[in-house]
């Protein structure tokens, strides 16, 4: 008992010192250790890294204010650590201890035989299978003639046997905790890698800033310096003023009227120089990493009428990227809303298969704007969906139907109604993508009409007689449909009069569609 009382006590003490040198964050053991300079908690440096960086700028234990450049390394606590662990791996563990105490307390039964009751299991029956007393193995008829082995011997043997599978399993063990390790090595890496595309992504972005700042420094200076000219042009005329006035209700009025004509002509020759020039400088900047809107302005002629049918129209197409949009217009409203709202959707009528994100803008345009008077008075409405081929998104409620002549929108006399819709991918990475899907289907449509064009003239070989060609028509050379096509002018040669007029015919018709498809190919 006193053996088993001072292992308890070493084990608790071996736990409480484990438990100082034991990252406070994640409760494991401490990799790569370093210390709070407030409370002088230990933790490992990837834990109290990511806790700075997502979490908050201060010390998970004693809230004290933290930064990542501020934890101190600690060296020493690897060596610490290094020794517990052997120190662990030297004495009993406290479920070792446990057994080892219980086994002390208690006494386990002996293994009796169920035939002779006094007697102790000794001998293994091979031939049975089963462990017996020796009074059976000596008297009992049942194990007449069998194959015995001592009970200990068997007992060793299959423990040696079980011992192998275990380590077996052991090696598994070490096997799954080395993925554990590696899968933890791999996420650092990830994080890593994540953390490296955002300082690449905050350099670029400072880069663009620094762009658009020069940009507004070299807009600025050129109306800075217009508003001076312009300004100093002011005081000149200003000065300029003052002199005539006070020559007109000071000087005396002889000297007025000789000097008339001289003062004339200097306020002429001011009107001249001092001419009114003014510029505007464009207050739109280009953007690196957002595409500009592509639009298309959609006029909607006899409105009345086309809300009397109360059927959905379509505005023409919109080509972008190889992406086909239109809008799709209900006069008298969709669904519900019918007879109170104009209902106006944009959508995407081809395009990849894939589902991806856009912007889109819908305008309603106002008379007034088209004419340069005012352009505020556009109703504009401004979203971002998830597109699929032949889907649309927009609004049901656009704009109130009642509204539209109240307000300008509409005119009975004219009864045209515009709309303008400007669409973008939200980066050109997506655009990108668009393009290169748009390469890939042009790709596609060329081998696909190369492999027509060889199948045609395959066919035309086959009508036409040995030896001859049909009327001007010139060799055409296809190595397979994938190569390039190779024309080489040849004779004109005429069919021979012994073939019959249809032949002919069907022949002309198959070089009408060769040099058809000839032209298609060469534009």
């Amino acid at each position: 008992m006193n053996s088993s009382s001072s292992i308890s006590t070493k084990l608790k003490s071996m736990e409480s010192l484990a438990e100082i040198f034991r990252c406070f964050i994640c409760m494991e053991k401490l990799r790569d250790a370093h210390m709070c300079p407030h409370c002088s908690k230990l933790c490992c440096y990837s834990c109290i890294r990511r806790w700075l960086i997502e979490t908050r700028a201060q010390c998970p234990h004693c809230r004290a204010a933290l930064h990542i450049h501020e934890v101190v390394n600690c060296r020493w606590a690897e060596e610490v650590t290094q020794q517990l662990d052997s120190l662990q791996v030297k004495e009993p563990s406290v479920e070792n201890a446990r057994m080892c105490e219980s086994l002390l307390e208690v006494n386990f039964p002996s293994e009796r035989c169920t035939t002779h009751v006094k007697e102790e299991l000794s001998v293994y029956c091979n031939s049975c299978d089963c462990c017996i007393c020796h009074e059976c193995a000596l008297w009992s008829s049942s194990h007449a003639g069998h194959n015995f082995k001592p009970l200990d011997e068997v007992y060793k043997e299959h423990c040696r046997q079980v011992q192998e599978h275990a380590v077996d399993l052991r090696r598994r063990l070490m096997e799954i905790i080395g993925a554990i390790q590696d899968v933890e090595k791999n996420i650092e890496q990830v994080r890593a890698g994540k953390d490296q595309r955002v300082r690449e992504i905050r350099n670029a972005v400072e880069l663009m800033i620094a762009r658009l700042d020069s940009h507004l420094k070299s807009k600025l200076s050129s109306l800075i310096n217009l508003k001076g000219h312009l300004s100093r042009q002011s005081e000149e005329i200003e000065t300029m003023l003052i002199e005539i006035d006070k020559k007109l209700m000071e000087g005396p009025k002889s000297e007025l009227i000789n000097n008339r004509n001289k003062i004339i002509q200097t306020i002429k020759d001011a009107l001249t120089n001092f001419y009114l020039f003014t510029t505007t400088v464009k207050v739109d900047f280009s953007s690196e990493l957002v595409p500009i809107y592509d639009n298309n302005t959609f006029e909607i002629q006899k409105y009345s009428t086309l809300r009397a049918k109360a059927d959905p129209f379509y505005s023409e197409p919109l080509k972008v990227n190889g992406l086909s949009w239109r809008l799709k217009v209900y006069p008298d409203g969709n669904g519900v809303v019918r007879g109170s709202y104009l209902s106006v959707f944009l959508e995407l009528s081809e395009g990849p298969p894939k589902t991806s994100k856009y912007e889109y803008r819908i305008e309603l345009i106002h008379p007034t704007s088209s004419l340069g008077i005012d352009t505020n008075k556009n109703m504009v409405r401004e979203f971002a969906s998830d597109f699929e081929t032949g889907e649309c998104w927009g609004y049901n409620r656009f704009f109130r139907l009642d509204l539209l002549e109240s307000e300008g929108y509409w005119e009975p006399q004219i009864d045209i109604i515009k709309l303008r819709f400007d669409v973008r991918a939200p980066t050109y990475f997506q655009q990108c993508k668009d393009q290169q899907w748009y390469i890939n289907q042009l790709q596609e449509t060329c081998r696909n009409q190369l492999a027509q064009n060889y199948c045609l003239n395959e066919r035309l070989k086959a009508l036409q007689p040995r030896g001859t060609l049909p009327r001007n028509h010139s060799r055409a050379t296809w190595d397979s449909p994938s190569n390039i096509y190779r024309m080489d002018d040849g004779p004109s040669q005429m069919f021979s009069p012994q073939h019959p007029s249809n032949e002919n015919h069907s022949l002309d018709k198959e070089l009408e569609k060769v040099q058809h498809m000839e032209s298609v190919m060469l534009t």
